[in-house]
């Protein structure tokens, strides 16, 4: 007993060694890892693709007019799936009736998707129940560990709990990492007040981004159409 309660005193220093170390991890993969990819590359983005980009110039629209919207520049079923959703956001936001045809429509709005980028990663907060669960089990490793060894002629139970509690949460941090991805989205929109189509210099870039824990570019998508799609229909003043 007397061996083990020696070996156990020896064992503190290093007990606070690796939380120091864990620590400075933790932190290091933070600030190191931002505007990265899970797998350690650095996301590319694209030359213009982050703003400030300037608001689309608003239209006034009135209830009851005919819209024809357009998409171009993007997967066939992306530009299906963008100009539907664009469609009825009109329809129901603003009371425009959708056209078939852009031949005598009253408003007519053109998008052209130029690019979909990852934009890196971004830190996911631990939750509470696993920030929880790693410092109580460090708390009851390090109290057990503590009992053993006397510190000033008194238990280190104490110190060991306290010490072990901050190595599980640093655990628990440390674990959180990377998690959440971002991606982003850029396009060139046109409105047209008075049925012609718009002109290439009255086209306007706009880039919107999406972010969710693990997601792929397929999975941004509906977001990053809902929030281009919010994008237009703010220009759209009734």
């Amino acid at each position: 007993m007397r061996a083990f309660r020696k070996s156990c005193r020896h064992a503190l220093p290093f007990l606070a060694l690796a939380l120091c170390c864990l620590l400075a991890a933790c932190a290091g993969r933070r600030a190191g890892d931002a505007g990265t990819m899970p797998d350690g590359t650095t996301a590319q983005v694209p030359q213009g693709s982050q703003g400030p980009f300037a608001p689309l110039p608003r239209v006034a629209v009135k209830s009851g007019q005919s819209v024809h919207v357009a998409v171009s520049g993007g997967e066939p079923n992306l530009n299906a799936d963008l100009q539907s959703m664009l469609t009825a956001y009109i329809q129901s936001e603003r009371g425009l009736a959708p056209a078939d045809a852009a031949d005598g429509a009253d408003i007519l709005v053109r998008v052209h998707i130029e690019d979909i980028y990852p934009l890196g990663s971004k830190n996911e907060p631990v939750s509470a129940g696993k920030a929880l669960g790693g410092a109580a089990t460090g708390a009851m490793l390090g109290m057990l560990l503590g009992s053993a060894v006397d510190v000033n002629g008194r238990s280190g139970a104490g110190w060991g709990a306290g010490g072990g509690a901050l190595l599980g949460l640093g655990v628990a941090l440390l674990d959180s990492h990377g998690k959440s991805k971002v991606w982003g989205m850029r396009a060139r929109v046109g409105i047209s007040p008075d049925g012609r189509e718009p002109a290439e210099a009255d086209m306007r870039q706009v880039a919107v981004s999406a972010e969710g824990a693990d997601m792929g570019r397929e999975d941004s998508l509906p977001a990053l159409e809902d929030k281009l799609s919010l994008e237009v229909l703010n220009a759209l003043t009734p």
